[in-house]
């Protein structure tokens, strides 16, 4: 099972929105797909139609993570949730699960792994190893840096992506988080490779303010690797998250899920190439004049 995690320094880039789409775009291509909603606003689950209510609350990913760090034996095959229904349209297709969060339950089990500092940051790896055969693929969406969730999650992926929005603060965060990811390997077993950042709620080019023109030319001078994709404002992608059916599925043959299936399609290409190989986004002159795309090592 290979674990990708989408990060971001602060909260509100659309970590949620991108998580889903990437989980059910790959649920598209026929495979097993599941969903970490490591969030204490549990979020994801509710882009995917799920909110746990009080007689739920056993089936928390809050809980788990409560209950494996303060070394009470547990895992989470007893609390998976099937949302392969949201595929049903289509053919071909994998399994897409959901390991749902709760407030109350997983900002506990923010402040007891806060405390316990470095010694439970492999918590997470040591659950999903009950169900690593079972997957192909798990997807995390984490809160911001700051939280020691997100730390837990970075140490049990193989992957992470971070996000900007076309705002300059947004370039320092994604620049932070990059960082945050590189250094994972200091403190823990996991060494989770930067697949690079995709902007977030862009406009098209005839659009473009002169902050989003040189947000895009900072993204490439600061490394961030920026997806040539980006992923376009569209009230679409907020009425996918209200009715809890990703854009990729809800919207497959309009412009939102054809962007994330095109990312999508990039996040995997950079999984399987090395750095040097990879097509980034080109700088805004060379996009307004048409020019080829350039790679990481030229």
């Amino acid at each position: 099972m290979e674990k990708i995690a989408v990060a971001s320094q602060k909260g509100g880039p659309g970590k949620t929105t991108t998580t889903v789409n990437l989980a059910a775009g790959l649920a598209l291509t026929g495979a097993r797909v599941v969903v970490l909603d490591i969030e204490p606003q549990a979020q994801a689950g509710q882009a995917l139609g799920v909110r746990l209510s009080k007689a739920q609350i056993g089936l928390s990913l809050g809980l788990k993570l409560q209950m494996a760090a303060q070394g009470v034996p547990t895992g989470v095959r007893d609390i998976l949730i099937d949302r392969s229904e949201l595929l049903h349209k289509f053919k071909g297709t994998g399994q897409l699960f959901l390991l749902a969060s709760e407030q109350h339950t997983m900002a506990n089990a923010q402040h007891i792994l806060h405390a316990a500092g470095n010694e439970k940051v492999q918590v997470l790896r040591e659950l999903l190893a009950e169900i690593e055969d079972d997957f192909d693929y798990a997807v995390f969406d984490t809160p911001p840096a700051v939280e020691a969730l997100n730390g837990v999650a970075l140490a049990a992926s193989d992957y992470a992506l971070t996000l900007c929005l076309p705002k300059h603060a947004t370039v320092e965060g994604a620049v932070a988080m990059r960082s945050t990811i590189r250094h994972v390997k200091d403190r823990t077993n996991a060494d989770p490779k930067f697949l690079g950042a995709v902007l977030n709620m862009a406009k098209p080019p005839s659009d473009w303010s002169q902050e989003e023109m040189e947000v895009r030319d900072l993204m490439i001078d600061t490394n961030l690797h920026p997806f040539d994709t980006d992923i376009r404002e569209d009230t679409r992608i907020s009425r996918s998250y209200a009715i809890g059916v990703p854009s990729v599925l809800g919207y497959a043959n309009h412009a939102p899920g054809k962007r994330y299936a095109k990312f999508l399609q990039e996040v995997l290409d950079r999984m399987d190439t090395p750095e040097a190989e990879w097509e980034i986004a080109q700088r805004v002159e060379a996009q307004l004049n048409g020019e080829p795309r350039e790679r990481v090592g030229v």
